[in-house]
């Protein structure tokens, strides 16, 4: 009898090994699903749709320009809820290679608010206001610079009090020592 029971506890085990073993892969499989749906779910549409150059001036009453000698141009456009005022409108951006640096301008109408369009959230190690002569009646302008160990970073912003445009223009590269974002954004005009 004692062998018996033993050989039935062997069997027990056994089994008892067999359905934990089971159940993990179980666990495993479900996890797996799990994930591969958060995945699927947590993904973002991008909001920039491509548009041409005609397209993407048109939405803006004074839209800017692309620097004479620029290379790589891409224009896109970002739709926005605008009230019954039309405010805010799309967001025009256009992405351009210029004297070796990557650049990125954006446009909105946005009422009567001068709005920072950049998407730039640095810790700005210098600022100070400037005016754009080439723009319409010299419009003010505001240049920052950050200046980091392994990057620099310039941003220009200025708005069109009489229409209710806000502009940016953006570079980040290795060194911008010396570099003049400012005069970048008045041939932009």
């Amino acid at each position: 009898m004692t062998q018996a029971r033993r050989l039935f506890a062997v069997l027990l085990s056994a089994v008892m090994l067999i359905m934990v073993m089971a159940l993990s892969a179980c666990g495993k499989e479900e996890a797996t699903a799990e994930n591969s749906e958060a995945t699927v779910s947590t993904e973002l549409a991008n909001p920039w749709r491509d548009a041409s150059e005609e397209e993407a001036v048109s939405l803006c009453a004074r839209s800017f320009h692309v620097p004479e000698g620029a290379e790589n141009v891409q224009w896109r456009v970002m739709d926005s809820a605008a009230d019954s005022s039309g405010v805010p409108g799309p967001m025009v951006q256009v992405e351009f290679d210029l004297y070796g640096n990557h650049f990125t301008a954006r446009e909105q109408v946005t009422g009567d608010t001068e709005t920072d369009l950049s998407g730039m959230y640095y810790d700005w190690t210098v600022k100070e206001d400037g005016t754009m002569n080439s723009w319409f009646e010299g419009m003010t302008c505001h240049v920052s610079r950050y200046i980091g160990d392994n990057e620099y970073a310039d941003l220009c912003t200025w708005y069109d009090v009489e229409v209710g445009i806000s502009y940016s223009l953006s570079v980040v590269a290795q060194d911008l020592d010396g570099f003049d974002i400012q005069a970048v954004a008045e041939s932009m005009h």
